[in-house]
């Protein structure tokens, strides 16, 4: 049995300023996400975590450094950037205000009927689910019982849900995904077990302690 963590980055600049920042480098996380990411020191604590796996988009990393630097991450038997969990490519939209990308005609696709839509000069939601969902069953088919710690990002985490929910892909947007949430996600020779969706509470609560 093996167990996915799916932590979301803490609050960023981009986040603060409403805009959609995609893969646009250098974004930090704001004085809001830099309080998140201490707090996760304790909120992970010394929950059972086995390995970690990051997003290579650096708020993923700011977000997990706290917790790296304190005591509890000592037991920690690898740690490697994962490009199946990177931010979705959002192409032409990267880096504008939310409020200038909701007057879009895509926007309504993008809220009702996801499936079709592919971002200008980036990515389709189908596209990113599948190479979200391969990274997953990679990790599912590793040896060993390990709980896998992934920071990752909104849009991922709700593709990854949906799938292993088995629902359509056109239900993502209803799921809510907020900044350092957990969502946990088990799966054993008897299926699947949700066990969290966008949690704020310890992760020691949901996965248990070393």
């Amino acid at each position: 049995m093996s167990t996915l963590i799916f932590l979301r980055h803490a609050h960023s600049q981009a986040n603060e300023s409403n805009v959609l920042a995609g893969r646009t480098p250098g974004v930090l996380l704001s004085q809001k996400g830099k309080r998140q990411a201490t707090q996760l020191i304790e909120r992970i604590g010394k929950a059972r975590v086995d390995q970690l796996h990051l997003s290579p988009i650096t708020r993923c990393q700011l977000t997990l450094d706290p917790w790296l630097d304190s005591k509890f991450s000592s037991a920690i038997e690898r740690l490697d950037i994962r490009e199946e969990f990177t931010e979705m490519d959002y192409g032409d939209w990267s880096g504008k205000k939310l409020s200038s990308l909701r007057r879009s005609p895509l926007w309504k696709p993008i809220q009702e009927t996801p499936s079709k839509v592919k971002f200008p000069g980036g990515e389709s939601f189908r596209q990113a689910q599948k190479r979200a969902i391969e990274g997953c069953e990679e990790l599912f088919s590793s040896r060993g019982n390990k709980n896998h710690l992934i920071v990752s990002h909104s849009d991922l985490i709700k593709l990854i849900a949906v799938h292993y929910l088995e629902a359509h892909i056109d239900t993502f947007q209803r799921i809510d995904i907020s900044q350092a949430s957990f969502t946990v996600i088990q799966k054993s020779s008897r299926g699947v077990n949700i066990l969290a969706i966008n949690s704020a509470s310890d992760l020691r609560s949901i996965v248990g302690e070393r």
